[in-house]
Order: C-alpha cells, then structure tokens, then sequence
C-alpha cells in the first residue's frame, strides 16, 4: 500500500549520501542516473502539487476534532466554553506553520523535512482515529445529545486516506527523485 513512500524514502536516503561529494563530474553522473531510471522528468508545475494537496487534506483532517477536544479541555480545565473558538484558532495557526515547513523542507529537498512531514500527517491521522472511535463509541453507549461529531469524525478520516494516498502517487515519487 505505501509502495511510493517506502521507494522515495529509499531513494532520497541513498540520493542524500552520494550527493555528499564536492566532485561535479559525480553529481553529473548521479543526475543522468536518476533521469534515465524516471525517464520523462516530472513537469515543473506538476511536482509540487501532490504535496500541496495532501497538506490541504491534512489541514482539513486536523480541523475536524478540533472544536470537540478544545470543548473537552475547556470543560476539564473549568475555562468558559465560549472562548473555544480562541483555542482552535491558535491550534490550527500552530498548526499550520508546522505542517507548511515540513512541506517547504519536503520541497527543498529536505530528507529530514519528508520524514517530519510524514510523521506530522501520521499523528494527524491518530488524533483523527482517536476522535472517529470516541465519538462513535459515546454515540453507541453514551447518551447521546448530540449527532454530530459523528460525520466530522468520519470525514476526518476520509481526509486522513486521502492525505496519504497523495503522498503515495508515483508523480510525488518522480519529482522528489
């Protein structure tokens, strides 16, 4: 299932190594290697928009919890629940700036910067889990006031898969090579 992710890893990993030369007749040769096992070079205007997809996706699935926990923790914390929308906010900005520098590392080229925006979409995925189960669980054994979190649990998930599968196409493989 993650056949692309595992590759690029790979790639990337051993590509990282042999560019730590300073010799240019051996980056020419390491350039002209990767071209002819990817054949036709990605578009330019194509390489960067998996990876902006499944970063949109990923906002989207980080957004679908968000007003349930910050409710839960301003409960737990005895905080007026009317200033919620103060937490999601500086959440979601928090957010925001981690997974788009992770991307903008990612599209550097940033081996470092992949992994770390692999493991960012991968806690959302959890976080998106977590929520999809507790909500389903309080609908089929709590009492239940309140139908909704059900369908953004749902589409959290939906956006999780959808996330993933991005970075997972062969079009994100060619243009990280």
């Amino acid at each position: 299932m993650m056949k692309y992710i595992r590759k690029s890893l790979a790639l990337s990993s051993v590509t990282t190594k042999k560019m730590a030369t300073d010799d240019p007749q051996r980056l020419e040769l390491l350039k002209d290697r990767l071209k002819s096992r990817f054949g036709v070079p990605v578009s330019i205007h194509i390489t960067g928009i998996p990876l902006a997809i499944s970063m949109i996706l990923a906002i989207f699935c980080y957004a679908m919890p968000q007003v349930s926990v910050w409710m839960m923790l301003f409960r737990w914390l005895g905080l007026p629940e009317h200033k919620v929308l103060m937490g999601v906010f500086f959440a979601a900005v928090v957010y925001c700036v981690i997974i788009m520098t992770t991307m903008l590392l990612t599209s550097r080229g940033s081996l470092t910067g992949y992994k770390l925006h692999l493991v960012v979409i991968v806690l959302t995925g959890m976080i998106a889990s977590v929520y999809f189960v507790s909500s389903w669980f309080s609908f089929l054994f709590g009492s239940v006031d309140n139908y909704t979190p059900q369908i953004p649990s749902v589409l959290g998930l939906i956006f999780f898969g959808l996330s993933i599968m991005w970075m997972n196409l062969s079009v994100f493989y060619r243009s990280i090579a």
